[in-house]
């Protein structure tokens, strides 16, 4: 699939949860804790997801950074000789 199909997946996925949640019959106090419970959840997900994301690009950065080291190394040997 793809990036371009599963942003539009995900698009319509939400917007026939939003429909299914306003459209439900279900008292307007009941609605907001849904909207409220469902908002709760994307946010801890998005935080997660945050997280993992930051480490992964630490960890990228600490190999780029020491490849570029030996290659500056190598690259100065080769100079001096």
């Amino acid at each position: 699939m793809t990036s371009k199909k599963k942003h539009r997946f995900l698009l319509g996925a939400l917007v026939g949860a939003t429909a299914g949640i306003l459209l439900a019959p279900k008292s307007g106090k009941e609605t907001r804790a849904d909207i409220k419970k469902g908002g709760k959840k994307a946010y801890k997900k998005a935080r997660a997801t945050g997280a993992k994301t930051v480490a992964q690009a630490k960890k990228v950065k600490r190999t780029v950074t020491r490849d570029a080291k030996k290659a500056a190394k190598s690259v100065s040997h080769t100079k001096k000789k």
